[in-house]
């Protein structure tokens, strides 16, 4: 049962995107009201099923569910402590770059591109943002399940930001965003948080084998 809830939420995730970029490219009228609900409504899609995957997955309902089976055990508070890290560093991430945007609304000059604060280091934060506090929550909630999404839900924002990138971005701004580019040349995962992630991830496995054996 929680296999096939998990892989409907993951699909819905999947659709989202897909009918995000369909209605991007085929509407024209980007202003119109249904297409300002479904872009309201496909961020909360986002948080829903990103949330809810690794919840239902968690351990904490192995009593409830007999599909959920503990992954860190014996280790499961270092992680845990691990993923509230994460979940800050997310919401920080979050919180930087809307503060940077709601600045560029109130400027007059509000189709400058956002090259400063968090963007200098993350090309696109609020994207990074959700994968790592999707990581944090897959920590704390003691999910193999959600452990091994994490790398696909990387994957498939990746994509997202750079269709993003070539469909809207570079050809709102030109060559400015081709300069931006340079100067903060990672899109999602920045270094050395990048490398990091595959520490942790390595940590992870091992952890795993630990506990089988």
């Amino acid at each position: 049962m929680i296999i096939e809830l998990t892989l409907s939420l993951f699909f819905t995730f999947i659709s989202s995107l897909i009918i995000y970029w369909v209605i991007h490219l085929k509407v024209e009228d980007k202003n119109k009201k249904v297409v300002k609900i479904f872009y309201n409504f496909h961020s909360v899609i986002w948080a829903f099923t990103l949330i809810t995957i690794p919840i239902i997955n968690s351990s904490f309902l192995r009593f409830f569910l007999p599909e959920n089976i503990s992954y860190f055990k014996d280790y499961w508070i270092l992680f845990a402590l691990l993923g509230i890290v994460f979940i800050i560093l997310g919401i920080n991430f979050a919180r930087r770059a809307s503060k940077l945007k709601k600045n560029k609304l109130k400027n007059e000059n509000n189709s400058n591109l956002i090259t400063s604060g968090v963007f200098r280091i993350i090309r696109h934060p609020n994207y990074s943002a959700w994968i790592i506090i999707f990581f944090g929550i897959a920590l704390i909630s003691d999910s193999l399940v959600s452990l091994i999404f994490c790398p696909i839900v990387l994957l498939l924002l990746e994509i997202h930001a750079s269709i993003e990138e070539k469909l809207v971005l570079k050809p709102r701004y030109g060559n400015n965003y081709d300069i931006f580019k340079e100067k903060s040349p990672s899109r999602i995962i920045p270094t050395p948080l990048n490398l990091l992630l595959v520490i942790i991830a390595m940590i992870i496995v091992y952890v795993g084998f630990l506990n089988i054996s």
